[in-house]
């Protein structure tokens, strides 16, 4: 069965930093869905805080999306 808008409404994105289906707005890259709280984690975090490190690794997948 082919998807359709509804569907994915319904089903909602997976986010590809918290990888959870979520049906909120967020930020959209290409075909990549970042969540609205996932979104707002990314502009807030200092490369002190612990999860620093995951987000980089989460935004280098984003980043190997434009080069293919």
């Amino acid at each position: 069965m082919p998807k359709t808008n509804i569907m994915k409404v319904r089903l909602g994105d997976c986010c590809m930093v918290c990888n959870k289906k979520r049906a909120d707005v967020g930020l959209r890259v290409l075909t990549t869905f970042i969540c609205n709280s996932c979104e707002e984690q990314l502009v807030q975090i200092n490369e002190t805080d612990e999860q620093y490190d995951t987000y980089v690794k989460q935004m280098r997948t984003l980043s190997s999306n434009f080069t293919r």
